[in-house]
């Protein structure tokens, strides 16, 4: 799918590969996008609250501020259509490409390559779901071992992917109220008030809460995951999080003699 090494040496430690230079740059744009809009957006949706009216003037006040805020909320919806077009793209030229000219290409493979796709939910992530809970819960011995994508990464990329489609067309709405007001009933407006506000507000605490705890406050991690950076992950990070990618990984290049086991939460596992 990209041009890149499973693995590389750095500072004499093993860093395996996550991310390419492209995705990272959409990583950034979005959360470029959110933070903006949050900033701008919030004062307006709770305007009573005493930090609201110093925090709005800090991003230009009733001048600047709408305007930032459209610009950002303009930015991620053309990031949302041009990743969704990248992912198609991809789609097509590595899976479906090839079993055309194979002449294998039916519906039911079609479909079957759809569910192979990295972020698409699958039954292993069910399986690990299951399995975290039964060593919670103390029925296994052992946490589950996660491949390139977990269920948690999935979970953490469509919250805001489906919020989108929800939080775009009713902010550009409200940004054309008065032609709108025109052509629709009053209901409307009010309708995409709900929509954008409410969506707004549960996209910010997931981010900012739950995702940001995944990847930078939780203890391993703190104060800040580099991966978005760097598009690497360390040997260590690797074991703890994606375990069944790592031991593949290391078969693939012959290192089978060099995986370490799993471990987590203090506790080693023989793999």
């Amino acid at each position: 799918m990209h041009n890149f090494e499973k693995m590389v040496i750095r500072n004499g430690e093993k860093n395996f590969y996550r991310f390419s230079i492209h995705q990272r740059l959409q990583h950034v744009v979005l959360f470029s996008s959110v933070i903006l809009l949050a900033l701008t957006g919030f004062p307006l949706r709770h305007p009573e609250e005493s930090w609201a009216k110093p925090l709005y003037n800090f991003m230009g006040g009733t001048d600047i501020a709408p305007m930032v805020h459209r610009f950002a909320g303009s930015v991620l919806l053309f990031l949302f259509i041009y990743h969704t077009i990248y992912w198609i793209v991809l789609f097509f030229k590595n899976q479906i490409l090839p079993l055309k000219r194979e002449g294998k290409l039916t519906i039911g493979g079609f479909f079957k390559q759809l569910l192979t796709m990295e972020m698409i939910p699958n039954k292993k992530d069910l399986v690990d779901m299951i399995d975290l809970w039964k060593y919670l819960l103390y029925f296994s011995s052992r946490p589950p071992r996660h491949g390139r994508m977990s269920w948690r990464e999935k979970f953490d990329y469509f919250a805001p992917y489906w919020g989108i489609p929800i939080l775009g067309p009713a902010g550009f709405v409200l940004w054309w109220r008065d032609e709108f007001s025109h052509l629709m009933p009053g209901f409307v407006l009010n309708a995409a008030y709900i929509m954008h506000t409410d969506e707004a507000l549960l996209a910010v605490l997931f981010l900012f809460f739950v995702h940001w705890y995944n990847v930078h406050y939780a203890p391993e991690k703190f104060p800040a995951a580099t991966v978005w950076l760097t598009g690497y992950l360390t040997e260590d990070e690797m074991i703890h999080e994606h375990y069944a990618d790592y031991v593949k990984v290391m078969i693939e290049l012959g290192l089978e003699d060099e995986i370490k086991p799993q471990h987590f939460g203090g506790v080693t596992y023989k793999w």
